[in-house]
C-alpha cells in the first residue's frame, strides 16, 4: 500500500507540473460551440501464452484482456441524448470472465434553462452475476455538457502555425472563436480540402500571416489537425435525481424499485488534456441496507508530442441487505512514448484491491510497438 502512496503522490505532482507547463492558449470551458456531439470509442487488447518444460501445468500462462469504451452525448437547446458502454474480458488460466454495463438517456430541456427531466434505461452484467441487470428510471436534472473539441483544435492550429513560423503573432480571441465555429460547422462542407481553404482565408484575413499566404506545409498541417480523431475534449457536468424499476435483478432477488442519483463533471485544462469523472448512487427504498455506488475518475495529457499520459480511477461498492459489502478499486497509471516515428514504447502500471484481498495487486507491463512499412 505505502507503494501505491508514492506512486500515486509522484504521478499527481508530475501531473500538476505537466498541465501548468503547457501552453496556455484559450479557455475551453468559456466556449459554446454551434453544435454539441461528442463521441468517444478506445479499444485495448493484450494476450500471452506460455507452455512450460514440465508435463503438468503448474507454470503454464494463457492470459489475456480485451478493453472497449463508448461515449456519445448530443446537446441541443431543448432536448439531449447520452449513450455510454464498457466491455472488460479477462482470460486467466483458460477461464474467461467479463465486465459489461450500458446506459442511454433522453433529456428534455425547459426552455431558456439547463432544468431538464429525463427517461433511460441501464444494463450490467457480469460473471459473478447470477442473471443480466436491466432498469429504466425517470427524473430531474440540472447541467449541460458541450463539446469543445472544436476550439481546441483551433488552438492546435494556432500553436502549429507560430512554430513554422507561418504567423507573426497569436491570433486575436475573435478569429480563434471563428475559426472554431468554422471547424464546427464541419458537416456544411463538402470535403476537408473545403474546410481547409476556408480557415485558409479566415486567418489570412488577418495580416498576421508574414507572407500574406500560408504555404503547402502549413495548409497540410492543418488539415492533419482537422482529421485527428483521438483528441475530443468535453466540458461541463450533470446532477441527476429520479426513480427507477428493475426489470431484471443481477442478483437473482425480487425486482424492486429504486431511488437514483448522479454527478458526472468533464474539464478540459488544456487542448492537450482532459478530465472526466463521475459519481452513481442506485439503492432499493431501505436506503444504504441495498445499494451500489460507483465513482470513476479518468485523466489524459499530452506531456510533450513525443509522450502522452493516462490515469484511471475505479471505485464500485455493493451492498447487500444483511451482508458485508464487497468493494472492488482499481487504479492504471500509463505512459507511451513515441520514440521515432515508427516506434513506440509503452509503460503501464496497474493495481486492484476487493475486500476478499489480503493486499494489493500489482502489475507492469512494458510493450514496445514497431512498424516496418
Amino acid at each position: 500500500m505505502k507503494k501505491l502512496l508514492l506512486a500515486l503522490t509522484v504521478f499527481v505532482v508530475f501531473d500538476i507540473e505537466s498541465v501548468w507547463a503547457q501552453p496556455r492558449l484559450g479557455p475551453l470551458c468559456g466556449y459554446t460551440p454551434p453544435r454539441s456531439e461528442f463521441r468517444d470509442f478506445k479499444l485495448s487488447a493484450n494476450y500471452r501464452y506460455y507452455n512450460d518444460q514440465f508435463a503438468d501445468d503448474r507454470d503454464n500462462v494463457n492470459s489475456g484482456s480485451f478493453r472497449a469504451s463508448f461515449s456519445r452525448l448530443l446537446d441541443a437547446p431543448a432536448f439531449g441524448l447520452s449513450q455510454q458502454a464498457n466491455l472488460k474480458l479477462d482470460l486467466s488460466k483458460d477461464a474467461l470472465s467479463y465486465q459489461a454495463d450500458g446506459a442511454m438517456n433522453l433529456r428534455a430541456y425547459l426552455e431558456q434553462t439547463n432544468l431538464f427531466g429525463f427517461v433511460g434505461f441501464e444494463a450490467q452484467g457480469a460473471t459473478a452475476f447470477l442473471n443480466p441487470g436491466l432498469r429504466v428510471s425517470a427524473g430531474l436534472g440540472y447541467g449541460r455538457f458541450k463539446d469543445v473539441t472544436a476550439l481546441s483544435k483551433a488552438l492546435k492550429i494556432q500553436e502549429r502555425l507560430l512554430n513554422l513560423k507561418a504567423l507573426s503573432a497569436p491570433l486575436p480571441a475573435a478569429v480563434l472563436f471563428e475559426v472554431a465555429d468554422t471547424i464546427g460547422r464541419r458537416l456544411e462542407f463538402p470535403d476537408v480540402a473545403s474546410l481547409v481553404q476556408r480557415l485558409e482565408e479566415i486567418i489570412e484575413a488577418t495580416g498576421f500571416v508574414p507572407q500574406g499566404q500560408l504555404g503547402a506545409v502549413a495548409l497540410l498541417r492543418i488539415e492533419e489537425i482537422l482529421n485527428e480523431t483521438a483528441d475530443e475534449k468535453l466540458c461541463g457536468w450533470e446532477l441527476r435525481v429520479g426513480m427507477g424499476y428493475e426489470l431484471l435483478d443481477p442478483h437473482g432477488g425480487t425486482r424492486d424499485w429504486l431511488t437514483l442519483a448522479s454527478f458526472e463533471y468533464a474539464l478540459a485544462p488544456a487542448p492537450r488534456s482532459q478530465f472526466k469523472s463521475s459519481l452513481r448512487f442506485s439503492s432499493s427504498l431501505a436506503l444504504l441496507e441495498d445499494y451500489v455506488l460507483i465513482a470513476q475518475a479518468h485523466y489524459g495529457f499530452r506531456i510533450s508530442e513525443s509522450i502522452d499520459a493516462q490515469a484511471s480511477y475505479n471505485f464500485v461498492r455493493t451492498q447487500i441487505k444483511d451482508r458485508t459489502p464487497l468493494d472492488i478499486q482499481s487504479l492504471e497509471l500509463r505512459l507511451t512514448f513515441q520514440v521515432q516515428a515508427n516506434l513506440n514504447l509503452a509503460v503501464q502500471l496497474e493495481f486492484t484491491l476487493a475486500s476478499d484481498f489480503e493486499e494489493w495487486t500489482q502489475g507492469l507491463t512494458i510493450t514496445a510497438n514497431y512498424d516496418l512499412f
